[in-house]
């Protein structure tokens, strides 16, 4: 499962719990466009944010686990069929069983949605993440502890921006109004990798190509200069893997 990464956390900062998982879905390219495929083949489907919150419905509308590992995450989760699918082309499949068909396009998308669902709970569960929210009406916001986050009986309400602690038919709203922020030693160091300043290049890099050809020289120096942090051996294992083709290209560069 991808991690989130430094760029990822600034996505989120301040946003509500739900805004916050609709932004990492939607601002991702990959998992954007695997939701169109799939809106576009299992049309039927509510492929929006709402739609995609409501799964889980069985268990508790729109309520989410934390604990729970990706294979349970897709084999459990429901999809409620509407009575205005029934006259759609080609369901007499979902008549029959319940549920469409399990095509490509579906469990990529699926797949895709629930890896960044758990990559924001790991997120909360490492302290990369912090959640701030009411323990009841009116009282001050404070930081939901960790500990709620690793908890099997803890329970995401997007609905509702609640987190809910459900034991049988006991319910407990633990926090409301969650809200998203980035801790303060995500602020200050990204990752220890450096991820986040890779990426930055990496795009620099790639960007080059929309651009008339330069010397590595000028290219290396230009980068050290912007992104502090990157050192030389750096630059040159990015510069192999991501500058385009005609930069490495050897000869003479024709003068402008």
């Amino acid at each position: 499962m991808r991690e989130i990464v430094g760029r990822d956390l600034t996505l989120v900062e301040g946003l509500f719990v739900k805004e916050a998982f609709g932004r990492l879905l939607f601002d991702r390219e990959e998992v954007s466009e695997a939701i169109y495929d799939a809106s576009v083949i299992a049309s039927v489907y509510d492929w929006t944010l709402e739609g995609i919150c409501s799964y889980f419905s069985i268990l508790s509308p729109s309520c989410w686990p934390v604990t729970a590992d990706l294979r349970t995450l897709t084999q459990h989760h429901k999809k409620t069929v509407l009575p205005e699918w029934l006259d759609d082309h080609g369901l007499m499949e979902i008549l029959e069983s319940g549920k469409a068909p399990k095509r490509t396009e579906e469990k990529l998308a699926t797949q895709l949605i629930f890896e960044t669902y758990l990559a924001l709970i790991s997120a909360l569960q490492r302290g990369e993440l912090i959640v701030k929210g009411r323990d009841r009406a009116l009282a001050d916001a404070h930081v939901v502890p960790a500990s709620y986050w690793c908890s099997e009986l803890s329970y995401v309400s997007w609905r509702r921006n609640e987190l809910l602690r459900i034991d049988g038919d006991q319910r407990q709203v633990l926090a409301e109004d969650l809200t998203m922020f980035v801790a303060q030693s995500s602020k200050t160091k990204p990752d220890s990798k450096g991820r986040f300043v890779e990426a930055e290049v990496i795009r620099f890099l790639e960007a080059l190509g929309d651009q008339p050809r330069s010397k590595k020289a000028y290219v290396r120096k230009d980068v050290l200069q912007h992104f502090p942090g990157v050192s030389g051996r750096q630059f040159d294992r990015l510069w192999g893997d991501y500058a385009p083709q005609s930069f490495k290209q050897a000869g003479r560069i024709p003068s402008k």
